[in-house]
């Protein structure tokens, strides 16, 4: 039998890959980061887009950019120049962007962290520590559109778009092209306390016209995110992390009304948020009181799964500055202010004589804190604490009139701490604790959780290949005699970057392992493997810019007991067009089927439901975004080999149009069906696990659209009506202890188990950015929630029947303004 490398064949498949591996490692050994010097400046700077002060033909210059896209590692089309000057209180970037076309040059207006309108950018990554896996990005559009992340490496780019700094900018169009000017407060950043800094700095232009983005210092599409590839800024001497002081409070007032409820509710609200730095590199960000009244609304959904739906968070203080605390998975914000634990349970809790008169669905948050930063000797460190309020349920007996309360959630301590260890090679350690402490005897609800967890990442010296590994164990404190404790282990390693990629993953999660307390995972119990292989392609050839496919093979088993759960193959593939058009192609296959054991709704995973074999494919596809009009369409196919006859699709279509550089305004659709689709019903000691036969049909349907009168004043409109509706068919089954259906007679006359569901919101929202850091905001909502038993077929039928459902209208006004420590002090000096 041939072994090894002897035959032809193998012998050439082991060329191939070493050319690979080799090429790969020469374009990163080719690499050598660029160095630019910033001048100390005794000017009194104006941030008015001109660059007219004495210091700026001092300062040297920034030029040469190579493009990133399309052609990597090709010198831009076009020159740029950048200068760094700083003084005692601030940073100071100007930029001259070259352009022979001036009045070509796009100037859509947008939103403040609108980073994909049709303008041209420039911006600045800076990470004052230097260490290729943290920093900071300010961005600017030709119309002065500010937009600022979080650097990490989680992705290509790995931008964290939540953060927000409060910093100045100012663009203006000139003969020449178009100027940046940019003043970056220390206050925004943190470094260390040396003498003489060195940071890590790139800088970055996009020309929106052809798309062209290039970087000063060269990043290559092989590997790793942009904060790995940062060039050197020095010169920066002498200079003293600032007392980082800021406050910002508001004032909020709210009208209300209830579609079934006389009257107009009234409520005002007043709070703070605080900023302080703790040391040069640590801030404590703390809020009390706070107003989320004007967050976007959640895209609820009809869930017919076992499993919890997980909404975004979109409370600015739970999404700026966390990056420290996504490490290890265990930590979802939502889970602070949620729903309460017993609020379901209510109508179970009382006499036949009463009846529920207040129910709160969600829980009052008191107050928050955050401290985070990172050493000199680069170890971050992350404490986090919320407070939240009880909650309870109120009661009236209707025959005697008395009133109760039921507590549906205690008051509640949540905290987190993270130590995160940078190493070289971009590679890192991490250890993290949650703990949640409810003011409350303990029982089945009202106890205390506690998870530890770590993770770890390890990348070569060329970034090429990389392997990580992760732990948790998850506590639950019932009583001093009663605790339950879980686990979960993983493992990835491969070769991550390059053109040729592959890696392997192992995930273990036990079946009592939980760190849902304040964190999310959708299932445990479930032992996981997958390999995957992927070729990348990022130089144009033909009418391609770039392509990528990639096959993954996946096997699933439980944990407790160990069994078989499925197997699957995927393949996919993207390309992107010279035209900037892209298209990609999904396809799953399933030979063996899967064995559900969720689905069964059993605590002891003592039935499964056989899922059979299935076939899954998709598509996606984009126009050119940089268009006044394009279009992103995608679909999707399923069919299983039973004799059920599952089967089902899902389309999706969103136009989007560029009316002007003022307006903006998108629609899209997407409908789903899914036929003799088959699921969970109901549960009974006598007659078992019922499953019934339905069809599923879901329809969405949103619109947004943006009025930006400048790039501080802008109007924003979101509406979304989703429609979902189960139709079950009448033909029901009782769950065989083989994953099986037996045909039964099931009464649904009892308990009928078609339902209709309709979610309408609206969300119209007026913001003015007055001073920097400070903003007016006034809201107009409008949310109708409506389910039945009752299926509605016709379109128009079942939209006339949403307005008669009860719905909430509110009216809100919000101010609040940025007081800075930095700014009174420099006042009261010139006085």
């Amino acid at each position: 039998m041939p072994t090894g490398n002897k035959t032809p064949a193998g012998r050439v498949l082991f060329i191939l890959l070493l050319l690979l591996i080799c090429s790969g490692t020469a374009t990163v050994g080719a690499q050598q980061k660029k160095s630019i010097e910033a001048v100390r400046t005794p000017d009194k700077m104006k941030i008015d887009g001109r660059l007219d002060e004495p210091s700026w033909p001092d300062a040297p210059s920034a030029g040469d950019f190579i493009i990133y896209n399309p052609h990597n590692g090709v010198p831009s089309s076009k020159r740029t120049e950048v200068r760094v000057l700083y003084d005692n209180d601030a940073l100071y970037i100007g930029a001259m962007l070259y352009d022979e076309a001036p009045d070509s040059i796009f100037m859509e207006l947008g939103e403040r962290d609108e980073g994909d309108i049709n303008a041209d950018h420039f911006w600045i990554e800076i990470s004052p520590f230097n260490d290729g896996l943290n920093g900071e990005m300010f961005k600017v559009s030709s119309t002065n559109v500010q937009i600022d992340n979080k650097l990490t490496t989680g992705d290509s780019w790995g931008h964290n778009d939540t953060w927000d700094a409060v910093w100045e900018s100012h663009t203006s169009i000139v003969a020449e092209g178009w100027i940046a000017e940019i003043r970056i407060p220390y206050s925004a950043l943190r470094f260390p306390g040396a003498e003489n800094q060195l940071w890590g700095i790139n800088f970055w232009r996009e020309v929106r016209r052809n798309r062209e983005t290039s970087s000063w210092n060269f990043v290559t599409k092989e590997f790793g995110a942009t904060i790995a590839h940062l060039g050197e800024l020095t010169g920066i001497r002498d200079i003293e992390p600032p007392l980082r002081l800021s406050l910002v409070p508001y004032v909020s007032g709210y009208l209300e009304h209830v579609s079934d409820e006389p009257g107009v509710g009234t409520s005002y609200n007043g709070g703070l948020d605080l900023k302080v730095g703790l040391t040069e590199s640590f801030t404590l960000d703390a809020t009390l009181i706070p107003d989320f009244g004007q967050v976007q609304s959640d895209d609820h959904v009809l869930n017919l799964s076992p499993y919890e739906v997980r909404y975004n968070e979109k409370r600015p203080f739970f999404m700026e500055g966390t990056e420290l605390f996504n490490k290890g998975n265990i930590f979802y914000s939502r889970r602070i202010g949620g729903t309460p634990h017993l609020v379901r349970d209510v109508h179970g809790m009382i006499e036949d004589s009463e009846i529920v008169t207040r129910n709160p669905a969600e829980v009052s948050l008191l107050n928050a804190t955050k401290i985070s930063g990172r050493t000199d000797g680069g170890l971050g460190i992350g404490l986090f604490n919320a407070v939240t309020n009880s909650t309870w349920a109120e009661v009236e007996n209707v025959l005697t009139g008395e009133t109760r309360h039921i507590r549906t959630e205690p008051l509640t301590n949540y905290n987190m701490l993270v130590l995160d260890q940078t190493m070289k090679n971009d590679s890192y350690v991490s250890l993290m604790n949650t703990n949640v402490i409810r003011a409350a005897e303990k029982d089945e609800h009202f106890y205390t959780a506690n998870v530890t967890g770590f993770e770890a990442l390890l990348k070569s010296a060329n970034r090429l290949w990389s392997a990580s590994a992760g732990g948790s164990l998850s506590q639950k404190y019932y009583s001093a005699a009663e605790t339950a404790l879980g686990h979960s282990i993983g493992f990835n390693a491969g070769k991550t970057g390059g053109r040729f990629r592959t890696d392997y993953n192992f995930s273990l999660l036990s079946d009592t392992y939980d760190p849902n307390d304040m964190g999310y995972l959708r299932s445990n119990n479930e032992i996981s493997h997958s390999l995957d292989f992927g070729y990348n392609t990022y130089e144009p050839f033909g009418n391609f810019m770039s392509t990528r496919t990639a096959v993954e093979f996946n096997y699933s088993q439980l944990y407790n007991p160990m069994a078989f759960t499925s197997a699957d193959v995927e393949l996919s593939g993207m390309v992107i067009f010279m035209n900037y058009w892209s298209f990609s192609l999904d396809l799953e296959f399933s030979p063996w089927g899967e064995n559900d054991y969720f689905e069964p709704r059993t605590s002891d995973m003592s039935m499964y439901y056989h899922r059979p074999a299935a076939v899954e494919a998709g598509f996606r596809g984009d126009t050119d975004k940089s268009k006044r009009f394009y279009i992103e369409a995608s679909g999707e196919y399923y069919r299983a080999w039973s004799d059920y006859g599952q089967h089902g699709y899902m389309w999706a279509f969103q136009p989007e149009f560029k009316v002007s550089r003022h307006f903006s305004f998108d629609y899209s659709i997407s409908v789903e069906k899914m036929f003799n689709d088959i699921g969970y019903v109901s549960a009974d000691p006598a007659e078992g696990i019922t499953f019934g036969k339905r069809n599923v049909s879901t329809i969405t349907n949103t619109v947004s659209g943006a009025l930006v009168f400048t790039a501080s004043s802008y109007l924003t409109l979101r509406g979304r009506h989703y429609w979902s509706r189960a139709d079950y068919d009448g033909n029901y089954y009782t769950l065989q202890t083989d994953g099986a259906l037996l045909d039964r007679i099931y009464s649904t006359t009892v308990d009928n188990s078609d339902v209709n569901t309709n979610f309408l919101n609206i969300d119209l929202i007026y913001t003015w950015r007055f001073a920097p850091g400070s903003e007016l905001s006034l809201a107009w909502k409008n949310a109708i929630r409506g389910e039945g038993e009752q299926i509605i077929t016709n379109g128009l039928e079942n939209f006339s029947e949403l307005f008669s459902m009860p719905q909430t209208n509110s009216i809100s006004l919000k101010i609040l303004y940025y007081l800075d420590y930095q700014n009174f002090r420099k006042l009261f000096r010139s006085k």
